[in-house]
């Protein structure tokens, strides 16, 4: 069983006064369906799938304005079927698709810049090159007063100079 999107390029043509004579149907590979005006009108207000012609062993279906080859086994419910199960999945990947950039983008907004090197000279002469709470000299880092992860800035009010020990006690708490 197999069902696969055609790629139809549509070609109208019309009687002395303007009124449709006949639809043409044309193929990537050189193939032509020719419609009678009755039909194409049939084709265009079905809700239901409808046969178009026959090419070889597959049957080409006008469904849901796509046009469709399918085994010449299947019926109109099945195309629908699978026709219908084709945009499903469809939907669920692009829906997938969404959600993936989504969070690619939520990544790359949450990457923060690294603190200016006129910031971190400013608070390092503020906080004299030491930890503010127990005035340890080894393993300082900057540290954001209001954590970047809860909005905090890298302005210099809101960096200080932390050692190891109570930057990890600190954690992303507010103090």
């Amino acid at each position: 069983m197999s069902l696969n999107r055609a790629n139809v390029r549509i070609e109208e043509r019309r009687g002395f006064f303007g009124a449709l004579k006949e639809v043409r149907l044309w193929f990537a590979r050189d193939r032509e369906f020719t419609l009678n005006r009755e039909t194409w009108e049939q084709v265009s207000r079905a809700e239901e799938p409808v046969p178009v012609g026959l090419d070889g062993a597959r049957r080409l279906w006008a469904a849901d304005g796509d046009y469709w080859w399918a085994d010449d086994a299947l019926d109109a419910e099945a195309v629908a079927l699978l026709a219908w199960d084709r945009e499903r999945r469809q939907d669920a990947r692009l829906d997938r698709l969404r959600k993936i950039r989504a969070a690619e983008e939520e990544v790359e907004r949450g990457r923060r810049e690294r603190l200016p090197d006129e910031v971190r000279a400013a608070v390092w002469h503020r906080d004299d090159g030491r930890c503010v709470r127990c005035g340890a000299e080894q393993e300082l880092q900057f540290d954001h007063v209001i954590p970047f992860s809860r909005g905090g800035s890298n302005a210099v009010e809101n960096i200080q100079i932390l050692c190891g020990p109570c930057n990890r006690t600190k954690g992303d708490s507010i103090i």
